[in-house]
């Protein structure tokens, strides 16, 4: 028996492999798993949690916003920015943190 089938498939617009492809915000080019990290940015949706399929813009839109950026992208770069603030307190912290133990650990113990 024959059957004829329509199938939609998506290929990716960076390497042209048929995969799932995330879709960028700004000018729907649509780029595969291995593409993503290369030719985009994936934003997180919150400063405390990330997931997948979160905001994800390519290269050129993230850079050069088309006009101007969308309340939706400069709300992405706050909680990007935010993110980053937040490791680079949280590292600072830990290297004060081993200093002073350090420091106890440097004081003659008494008896």
């Amino acid at each position: 028996m024959k059957k004829l089938i329509t199938k939609e498939v998506q290929f990716c617009d960076g390497c042209g492999a048929e995969a799932y492809c995330e879709k960028c915000l700004g000018c729907e080019k649509e780029h595969c798993w291995q593409c993503r990290k290369p030719l985009g940015v994936e934003y997180s949706h919150s400063v405390g949690f990330s997931g997948s399929g979160d905001g994800y813009y390519c290269a050129s839109c993230d850079i050069n916003p088309k006009i101007e950026a969308t309340p939706l992208h400069r709300a992405y770069i706050a909680i990007s920015l935010l993110r980053r603030e937040s490791k680079r307190f949280y590292e600072d912290w830990l290297r004060r943190c081993d200093e002073a133990e350090a420091t106890l650990k440097a004081i003659p113990a008494r008896d």
